[in-house]
């Protein structure tokens, strides 16, 4: 899973708003579940007080005490209901004074008095056992007996457990729904960023050998819609740009090998006239050989035109790849020894491919003939033919000069020479790692180098070998 990637951040951003919500409610509920709760205890108490006075403590006078402790114990019954309940005189002597409650939650004893005079309402109260009682005082005047006071109280511990509950209950449900909401949620993410998915492997794809492929438009209606399609018009712009420029190269390649052709044989021409002066003789073999170099750009320019306009028709056929290897690097020796240079090929295993095999050699060509012209004498050229897998390689790996590393990712672009000065001498115009790169693409192949600044090259070239030698 990629950390990085925006449906993993949108499920962590849904799953931690989904875990604030669900955290924020269960805090609302918690209070208002202990506001209601509370509310309802002090009403009950409110109304056994008031019950208490009106019905049994207001005869008192005339029932006698007994009438109202008889009355208590067999209506209220404080002791089963775990209640708190006294009658105070106006003297302070109590009246009556409920026992231990049947849970032992609380120590009925070690409730303070208060003062008759106290107003009604409730009041919350810590024992000194730690336990909490609400208490509501209730004042009360019976004809003929005087006033008294009515305290009936609970202990907050029912309230308390039934909160402790629930916070149990959320603390077991809700990671388990966030984490069920944040699985759901990046299926879902998953399943609305699908057409990315497919955008980005169809655009990866494409390459200048085939821009008139455009990206999927899925009909959503949504953002990602007028994205494919905003992109695909701009890859119909680039390829209007990338016709017109291979057009033009085209056709000025096409227009200079005429007067390139003309030019060279009048050269020509006039070296075979004796008559001409040395010097004169000199400046026009320097002429012939610049135009020969130009001529061999303008024929370089025109093959990759053909190769980057898909118009190069490949005659492909299935050969043995390290038998094309080793004839080239036979023909390729007599180069090798004026330099003083060892080259040699090596089968590790036999490799067949279906491809244009004159293309081939002449990516092979390129590579090994600059592998000569940059390893010094006394060095060696080595080019091995591997069968690796569904694809065939090929290595050229010498014992030249080396590529500087920060030049590596720009080795394969047009006109570009590491050594300008050097390259030219040599009679190099930057053009065939480039040439070689296409016609690899154009196979469903790859080119690729490895180099060690100052000490050996490797380039490797990897085709899909032939479906025959697959299967």
């Amino acid at each position: 899973m990629n950390i990085k990637s925006i449906r993993f951040r949108l499920t962590l951003w849904y799953g931690a708003l989904l875990a604030l919500l669900l955290a924020a409610f269960s805090l609302a509920v918690y209070w208002g579940l202990d506001r209601y709760l509370r509310s309802m205890l002090i009403e009950t108490l409110a109304a056994q007080s008031h019950q208490i006075g009106d019905e049994w403590l207001a005869g008192i006078a005339t029932s006698g005490e007994d009438y109202l402790i008889d009355e208590i114990r067999e209506h209220v019954s404080p002791e089963n209901n775990n209640r708190f309940l006294r009658v105070t005189r106006a003297d302070g002597s109590i009246v009556f004074q409920s026992d231990q409650p049947r849970d032992e939650s609380f120590n009925p004893a070690a409730v303070s008095k208060v003062s008759i005079s106290t107003d009604e309402g409730m009041r919350q109260e810590r024992l000194p056992c730690g336990k909490e009682l609400l208490i509501y005082s209730l004042p009360f005047h019976a004809t003929g007996a005087g006033d008294f006071l009515i305290e009936v109280g609970a202990s907050l511990s029912q309230i308390n457990n039934t909160l402790h509950g629930l916070v149990i209950i959320f603390l077991a449900t809700l990671p388990v729904a966030i984490a069920i909401a944040a699985v759901g949620g990046y299926g879902l993410m998953r399943r609305a960023l699908r057409p990315v998915d497919e955008i980005t492997r169809s655009a990866e794809r494409i390459s200048s050998l085939n821009l008139s492929q455009r990206l999927p438009v899925p009909a959503t209606g949504d953002e990602i819609e007028r994205l494919s399609a905003t992109l695909n018009r701009m890859i119909a712009r680039l390829e209007d740009s990338f016709k017109q420029i291979t057009r033009f190269t085209a056709d000025a390649s096409h227009e200079l090998r005429t007067p390139l052709t003309v030019v060279r044989g009048e050269l020509e021409i006039a070296l075979r006239n004796g008559q001409v002066p040395a010097d004169i003789r000199e400046a026009i073999e320097s002429t012939l050989e610049e135009t020969e170099r130009l001529s061999k750009i303008v024929n370089d320019l025109m093959i990759l035109s053909k190769l980057d306009s898909g118009q190069m028709q490949l005659e492909k056929s299935i050969f043995d790849l390290g038998e094309l290897a080793a004839s080239t690097t036979d023909q390729l020796t007599v180069l090798a020894d004026e330099k003083q240079v060892s080259l040699s090929c090596s089968l590790r295993s036999q490799a067949k491919v279906e491809a244009d095999r004159a293309r081939i050699k002449q990516v092979l060509v390129n590579l090994i003939d600059n592998a000569i012209k940059y390893t010094p004498a006394g060095g060696r050229i080595e080019v091995s033919v591997r069968r690796e897998d569904s694809n065939a390689i090929i290595e050229i790996t010498d014992t030249g000069i080396g590529v500087p590393q920060e030049e590596l990712p720009r080795i394969f672009d047009r006109f570009y020479r590491v050594d300008k000065a050097r390259s030219r001498e040599l009679g190099g115009s930057g053009l065939g790692l480039a040439i070689s790169k296409s016609i690899c693409e154009a196979h469903n192949g790859r080119i690729w180098v490895t180099s060690i600044p100052g000490s050996a090259s490797t380039f490797s070239v990897e085709l899909p070998a032939a479906e025959k030698e697959v299967s």
